[in-house]
């Protein structure tokens, strides 16, 4: 079985637009303030383009330098990757595309960069939805049937496709039971029951 769901690229920019502005501490004395993104695309075949500007502070040697970047542009490139328990996790990794800084003095624009590339590529399987989890749905049988389980549909894995104009998910979905141990007066029509079986097998075995 498949579930399909298509994310649109309004429904995208909305999430983004929701987001943001956002201020983000990443470590003592060093702040990100991240402006409303100013462009929100989907790219054919690679994932959701992001562009904006923002403004976080550096510190060097006890000195706090305030910095403002005048655009920066990121790719999350949508991926299904495993999950630490065995499942799988609808990760979107970050790769930085363009970086424009402003005012900053040419010794730190270099380390500024290689930081912000470097806090990037620490994020690569973080930004994740563990949608096996959220998705999963568990019923209890009726109280009717006995023995006593459950049901369980779950995802399990899939594919993503990404146009211009949606991000479209294709997800696997598989369907199990849980029964508990039958009790002893259902084991012992069972019993009662098979060797019925077995003679009806036989005499069918000799009409042919």
């Amino acid at each position: 079985m498949q579930l399909c769901a298509i994310v649109t690229k309004d429904d995208l920019t909305s999430v983004v637009e929701q987001l943001t502005p956002l201020r983000v501490a990443v470590r003592p004395r060093r702040v990100i303030t991240l402006g409303r993104p100013t462009k929100v695309d989907l790219v054919a075949g690679a994932g959701l383009r992001v562009r904006g500007d923002a403004r976080f502070t550096w510190d060097v040697g006890g000195l706090t330098i305030p910095v403002t970047l005048r655009s920066w542009q990121i790719m999350l490139v949508p991926a299904f990757v495993a999950a630490p328990d065995g499942g799988h996790l609808l990760a979107f990794d970050p790769v930085l595309e363009e970086l424009d800084l402003k005012n900053v003095p040419m010794f730190l624009d270099g380390r500024i960069a290689e930081a912000i590339k470097g806090g990037l590529a620490a994020q690569k399987g973080k930004l994740a939805w563990d949608f096996e989890k959220q998705l999963g749905i568990t019923r209890s049988l009726p109280h009717q049937i006995s023995p006593a389980g459950d049901v369980t549909l779950s995802p399990n894995g899939g594919t993503v496709t990404v146009t211009a104009t949606e991000m479209r998910l294709e997800l696997a979905l598989s369907l199990s039971f849980r029964r508990d141990a039958a009790p002893a007066s259902l084991r012992g029509y069972q019993q009662e029951m098979a060797p019925s079986s077995a003679r009806g097998r036989a005499v069918a075995a000799r009409r042919a």
